[in-house]
């Protein structure tokens, strides 16, 4: 069977002539890759990461990095896996480098109907993190600390669908009282000042307990609490200092904490940790130490708690 490669060469396009081939191959394309003065062995790994760089948007806190190259289908050509890094996904990538590492060819390569790109590349699947680097001991906690799922939410008060998820997160907890553990940590909206007082009251309250804490937290993702939310930054303070009065906490253990700073580096450590672990925006949820992309549901839990 016969087909078409396209050469992309100086931004220009040109059909090259037909080539006899023994597999069948659909949607590739053919970059022509400078040399660049580097070993062999060094240009064929450069060629294939500085190809998938030239065709992905490339974001903060994507890396690419080279796992192998082996023997592919394709005469002359070494079939190459690199794994790029995305802050919540890994993603495994397999393309097709000549062995003068000058010329790449990526897409799909099918054999005999079989898909041989994605067999070798493998699926991608969520980011493992370092869970140290979350310091979870020193954050409010719900459920047990021996939990088949521990989950570590970073959010805060001004964010709709952190509200949204809280009210998914006591579903679960509900549920699942002895299997989930969950942590809070503060993650206020950048060059917001609200966003970072309202984290700060909930953190002087944790001064106060862990269920001063919980009694600020669900006030605040209330639609009463909302609207207190978007009031003078000494009206909120007022208020929490109302609420920690009714249930017999210590109102004063919670002003001392916002006026030595107590408060406001729980916050900032919260932070440094969501930066560490590239947080890039809330809510997000960290699960077993793998970064969930997008909202938690059933279906996501489930897996964990069949692991």
């Amino acid at each position: 069977m016969r087909y078409s490669f396209l050469i992309l060469m100086g931004g220009g396009r040109k059909m090259v002539k037909r080539l006899s081939v023994i597999f069948v191959c659909f949607g590739f394309f053919l970059l022509m890759v400078p040399g660049r003065g580097l070993t062999q062995e060094d240009k064929v790994a450069q060629a294939a990461i500085d190809a998938i760089k030239g065709q992905m948007r490339m974001a903060k806190g994507v890396e690419i990095k080279f796992v192998e190259k082996k023997e592919s289908p394709i005469p002359d050509f070494y079939l190459v896996k690199l794994l790029v890094s995305y802050p919540e996904r890994e993603v495994p990538v397999a393309i097709y480098v000549d062995k003068t590492g000058e010329k790449i060819i990526m897409g799909n390569l099918f054999v005999k109907g079989e898909n041989v790109t994605r067999k070798e590349a493998g699926e991608p699947k969520p980011r493992k993190l370092d869970i140290g680097l979350l310091e979870i001991e020193k954050s409010p906690f719900r459920g047990p600390a021996g939990a088949k799922v521990t989950i570590v939410e970073f959010a805060n008060f001004q964010c709709p669908f952190c509200m949204r998820g809280w009210m998914k997160m006591k579903d679960v907890l509900e549920k699942h009282p002895a299997e989930v553990r969950y942590i809070f940590k503060n993650f206020p909206l950048q060059g917001q000042a609200r966003s970072f007082d309202l984290c700060e009251m909930a953190a002087a309250a944790q001064e106060v307990s862990i269920d001063a804490f919980w009694q600020v937290h669900d006030f605040f993702f209330t639609e009463e609490g909302q609207k207190v939310a978007k009031e003078e930054k000494d009206a909120v303070k007022q208020k929490i200092e109302q609420i920690l009065k009714e249930k017999g906490l210590d109102v004063k253990l919670f002003q001392t904490a916002l006026e030595t700073g107590k408060a406001k580096r729980r916050v900032e450590e919260d932070v440094e940790a969501g930066t560490k672990t590239r947080v890039q925006g809330t809510p997000t949820v960290i699960m077993n130490g793998d970064l969930i992309r997008g909202p938690l549901n059933d279906r996501i839990l489930d897996l964990y708690l069949k692991k």
